[in-house]
């Protein structure tokens, strides 16, 4: 009689939980880089001689590359691996940061653009497609919404700590923009450190688990068919809808965070203080909140129905900040815009955890890099676009003007919403996929005979 052992796979063990922290860890670096041109658009336009416009291009410098470069990092990732593409890409980030630090040491704002489009060439396909794909594979018919809430909360614990703390070393340094550059670039190799440590416990993971598997499990994952651009042909509408509701939701927030600190300044005329928190707020909700949503979400589905009652709430805010209002009572300014942000704050917290999980429950699993790299380039497709027209509403900066781009912002929100709409109608008439929770897989054991057993087997 033989024993036999069988091994549970890490993906099933609390491992997952410190390569989700590993994760999060590799958020917060990035986005404390990516975001300094909304945290700094003051700074900036002292230092280099620019204007609000100029910010917003250099959104759209670092969104361009991501048109296609998260299509094609999807690919790439599905041809070569997760771990070798996350590494590649995150090569790009610290060059980058490096040219940033140059262009504030020169004053030279071409260099900036440079380093922002290196930023976006590397930023986009770790944040979005690489850590994506991660996740999905180590939280896949587990707490996959948690894992996504968990993730996103800490991007925005990254734009947090950004707009808490590069304020203050650029005071601290003698109003030097240069300090701050190299401030983030500190976090970039903090981050390149922490994506070789997870590619490090992903492929010791991949090594265990195929140690254990039976011949034939690994001649069934040898036949899994390779990834072909033609598989794009066989995603489905609500993946494409999906799609449509992300550029447009994203866009409409991450526009108005990025140019919510001008626009506290110069239509409400709040203070620096003020600017801060506000700014601040929605991301400490999201932080706060996300995670546990996303529990949520997992136990019970409904993910369409969440994905229209937080479109809703962004359309709530952007009504509310189209309202006119007499600012030199400044209490009157700071309360609209407080509620406005709340409402914001509850709208990401509520958005974020529900369309992320959406995209691998809607594609086949060996093309996942691909589905979650056509929707990021899709959403920045939306994010080179619209902040250049942004650009151009706000080429005079006065309190008309940033009107003016609220009523676009509503404009692209209400488009987002009706795609919100139709994702929930052809939900209900295709299987209910997106409404059903999170399905827990079997659990994966890898038995290992040491002993004839008669007819039980025990698991250690």
């Amino acid at each position: 009689m033989k024993k036999q052992k069988k091994q549970i796979s890490w993906h099933r063990t609390n491992i997952r939980w410190l390569f989700l922290g590993m994760t999060c860890l590799f958020q917060v670096g990035c986005c404390i880089c990516i975001d300094f041109p909304s945290v700094l658009a003051s700074q900036i336009q002292s230092t280099f001689n620019v204007g609000q416009k100029d910010i917003n291009y250099l959104f759209s410098i670092y969104s361009m590359p991501n048109i296609v470069l998260p299509f094609f990092g999807g690919l790439i990732i599905d041809k070569i691996g997760v771990k070798s593409a996350l590494l590649i890409f995150c090569s790009f980030l610290v060059i980058g940061q490096g040219l940033c630090v140059q262009g504030a040491y020169d004053r030279d704002f071409n260099l900036l653009k440079l380093g922002m489009l290196f930023l976006g060439i590397g930023g986009e396909v770790c944040l979005t497609v690489a850590q994506s794909a991660l996740l999905t594979k180590w939280f896949l018919g587990q707490e996959m919404s948690l894992a996504f809430g968990v993730q996103i909360t800490f991007i925005r614990v990254g734009s947090v700590i950004g707009a808490n703390w590069l304020p203050k070393v650029y005071i601290w340094y003698g109003d030097s923009f240069t300090a701050c550059m190299i401030f983030c670039y500190v976090f970039i190799l903090i981050t390149m450190l922490t994506s070789f440590i997870q590619c490090m416990l992903d492929d010791r993971s991949d090594k265990r688990d195929r140690e254990q598997m039976s011949q034939q499990e690994i001649f069934e994952l040898e036949q899994q068919p390779p990834v072909n651009c033609r598989d794009v042909s066989e995603f489905k509408l609500d993946y494409y809808l999906l799609s449509i509701s992300c550029v447009l939701s994203y866009s409409a927030f991450l526009i108005l965070q990025a140019n919510g600190i001008r626009m506290f300044q110069i239509r409400y005329n709040l203070t620096i203080s003020q600017q801060t928190f506000l700014y601040s707020l929605p991301y400490f909700i999201s932080a706060s909140v996300t995670p546990i949503i996303g529990y949520f979400i997992d136990q019970i589905g409904k993910r369409p129905i969440f994905l229209i009652i937080s479109g809703n709430l962004l359309l709530l805010s952007t009504i509310i900040y189209s309202k006119n209002v007499d600012c030199s009572i400044e209490d009157q300014c700071f309360s609209l815009v407080l509620l406005a942000q709340l409402i914001n704050g509850i709208f990401f917290a509520l958005y974020a955890p529900v369309i992320w999980p959406c995209i691998p429950i809607c594609v086949n699993a060996n093309s996942q890099g691909t589905g979650f790299g056509i929707i990021g380039s899709i959403q920045n497709a939306g994010l080179t676009i619209f902040p250049i027209i942004v650009g151009k509403i706000l080429f005079d900066e006065n309190p008309i003007s940033y009107q003016y781009m609220i009523y676009f912002l509503g404009f692209i929100t209400i488009i987002a919403n009706i795609s919100n709409i139709n994702i929930y109608f052809y939900d209900i008439y295709h299987d209910n996929k997106l409404m059903s929770p999170s399905i827990k897989l079997p659990e994966y054991e890898v038995v290992d005979e040491q002993e004839e057993l008669s007819d039980n087997t025990r698991i250690e």
